[in-house]
């Protein structure tokens, strides 16, 4: 992976003008594909790393679309996903700044167990449904769309993770209701600072967890989109108890 860093998206090179022959379609999608992996990965190893501290502001789409050679429709969505998992804030007319409490200090001793953050999920989170169902938008249900084909695709435990995560701060937006997804941030910032259950070490888990929640989830987003509050309710407390009875396991 190229370094990424803040002084090197300041300085962007102009890219000379040439002459160049339009690639076959399956090409374009196959780079674009490529491009949003490789902004992705960078911008969010950047945030992670501290090369963009909470609550500064990141390159525009012009800038990261040059740099990367890349087209804007292709950052556009790159930094929709981004902003889906919560690492990212967009504001129309200000521009993308990095979340607030990204790289907020915990002490190791500090940190909640999984098992402590599954049991207050399943306080407020099959709760949702009816907020959801009510003020969700067309959009929100994109999103949710997004980031449970993510989690099919991920190629690595950390990916998988961070999809899965991204789907619940997706579904926890789409109620309305910023406490609620304040909330959510700061667990999925918990499960970030303890590595996700140190990734390195499941190489191997993955393939055999990956489908079945994937499967759990689609029914909690299939819900959702039937405005079937009830059945999203029962499909996330589900979903929520046998992970907290795996963690158990664990």
């Amino acid at each position: 992976m190229r370094c990424f860093t803040q002084k090197r998206l300041n300085s962007l090179e102009p890219t000379p003008p040439m002459l160049t022959v339009s690639p076959p379609a399956q090409g374009v999608r196959a780079k674009a594909a490529t491009d949003g992996r490789t902004i992705y990965g960078e911008v969010r190893e950047a945030i992670l790393n501290g090369a963009f501290s909470p609550g500064s502001r990141l390159p525009t789409e012009r800038d990261l679309a040059d740099q990367f050679h890349a087209t804007r429709s292709t950052v556009r969505k790159t930094m929709s996903r981004l902003a889906a998992e919560g690492l990212i804030v967009r504001h129309v007319g200000r521009g993308t700044f990095v979340s607030e409490g990204i790289a907020r200090a915990t002490k190791p001793e500090e940190e909640f167990s999984l098992a402590e953050l599954l049991e207050a999920r399943l306080l407020f989170e099959p709760n949702l449904p009816d907020l959801v169902v009510e003020r969700a938008s067309e959009a929100d249900i994109d999103a949710m769309d997004a980031c449970v084909e993510a989690m099919r695709a991920a190629p690595d435990w950390v990916s998988f993770k961070e999809a899965k995560y991204a789907l619940h701060l997706a579904i926890a937006r789409a109620s309305g209701n910023r406490f609620i997804v304040s909330i959510f941030s700061q667990i999925l910032a918990s499960r970030r600072r303890a590595g996700w259950d140190r990734a390195g070490e499941r190489p191997m888990l993955l393939s055999a967890v990956r489908e079945a929640a994937y499967e759990e989830n689609v029914e909690i987003v299939d819900a959702l989109k039937a405005e079937d509050a009830d059945t999203a309710r029962l499909a996330i407390r589900n979903y929520l108890v046998r992970t907290l009875s795996a963690a158990g396991m664990s």
